[in-house]
């Protein structure tokens, strides 16, 4: 049986097969159409079981229906959580959403923003922003189609953004470790040069106060810096993935967790929950990240002012920190 087309439904409705266009896919700016002609032409299209194509109102708009995801390290759990989000919310939006990983190379992030120039997406979504450098900036800068960045620059942008507030989030782990009693608290960091990183430095700094601080800077390699220090018996990991490389520190030296040392980690991935001991950890909302990043392109092809959002973020305690005491040796 052949499918109902635009024709069938002007036919049915009495009008022209423009007028159902204009009534069915209005566009961007909407063409007046009479109450009671558009009322009818709705009535023939529930009739008729007329649905709309996404590609001929995207062509009426003007507009391919596509939006762009770049993402740094689709293999770091956060990523693949804020694409899921841009997927269903562009999806909701009954968008298609194109993911380019650039494996945090400069080359294929400009290559990538090329390509979804040429493929004419309406709006791009940024990704991992809060490590953006001087040259990828600039390739931005040469970006012509709506872009919003999730994360927050080193340096300061003419795009929306939107991020979470690490700082409070590094305040409320901390705060969380000191409050349950310890007292030799390690932050292990990430590279500072990243404003992500220096936020939740900084909060751990201001909740530490007057009390003595440690840094560890690392990549996941924790060995050889943690031979150099005093044991902790608090550990603020600025993210999971350090605070799962502590995990496997603490396990290696025969270390109680959370007995011998309560570890708090930073970004609530999926497999913080399954970990033994479950990790205690800040909640990064990566689904709002994303949703709220698609919201703020649609509002910006709409010609509507669109501001920086910060998320707040919330700890979640697990068996990491609550102790001491537990089932795991």
């Amino acid at each position: 049986m052949a499918s109902t087309t635009i024709t069938d439904v002007a036919r049915a409705a009495g009008v022209s097969i423009a007028t159902v266009s204009r009534v069915l896919s209005p566009g961007p700016v909407p063409h007046p159409v009479r109450a009671e002609t558009a009322d009818r032409v709705r009535a023939a299209a529930r009739q008729l079981n007329f649905i709309p194509s996404p590609l001929a109102r995207g062509l009426a708009a003007r507009r391919s229906g596509l939006i762009g995801l770049i993402v740094p390290d689709l293999s770091d759990p956060h990523y693949p959580q804020i694409a899921i989000a841009v997927e269903d919310r562009a999806r909701d939006a009954e968008l298609a959403v194109l993911i380019c990983n650039t494996l945090g190379e400069i080359e294929r992030m400009a290559e990538y923003l090329q390509l979804l120039q040429a493929r004419r997406v309406d709006a791009i979504v940024l990704s991992g922003a809060t490590s953006l450098n001087a040259v990828e900036l600039l390739a931005l800068q040469r970006c012509e189609v709506p872009l919003v960045l999730i994360g927050r620059p080193a340096v300061h942008i003419e795009w929306p953004n939107v991020s979470i507030d690490n700082r409070q989030g590094a305040r409320l782990a901390t705060r969380h470790l000191i409050q349950i009693g310890r007292e030799r608290i390690v932050h292990l960091s990430g590279p500072r040069t990243q404003t992500t990183m220096a936020d939740r430095a900084r909060g751990y700094t201001e909740e530490m106060a007057d009390r003595a601080k440690e840094f560890v800077e690392s990549n996941g390699t924790l060995r050889q810096r943690f031979d150099r220090l005093p044991a902790p018996n608090g550990i603020f990991a600025a993210t999971d993935r350090l605070a799962m490389a502590a995990l496997a520190l603490a396990a290696d030296r025969h270390l109680h967790v959370p007995r011998d040392v309560a570890i708090v980690g930073f970004d609530d991935i999926p497999l913080a929950a399954l970990l033994r001991p479950s990790l205690s950890t800040i909640t990064q909302p990566a689904h709002e990240l994303g949703s709220v990043a698609v919201d703020m392109a649609q509002r910006l092809l709409a010609g509507e002012p669109v501001q920086p959002t910060v998320l707040l973020p919330r700890l979640v305690q697990r068996e990491s920190t609550l102790g001491p005491g537990g089932r795991y040796a």
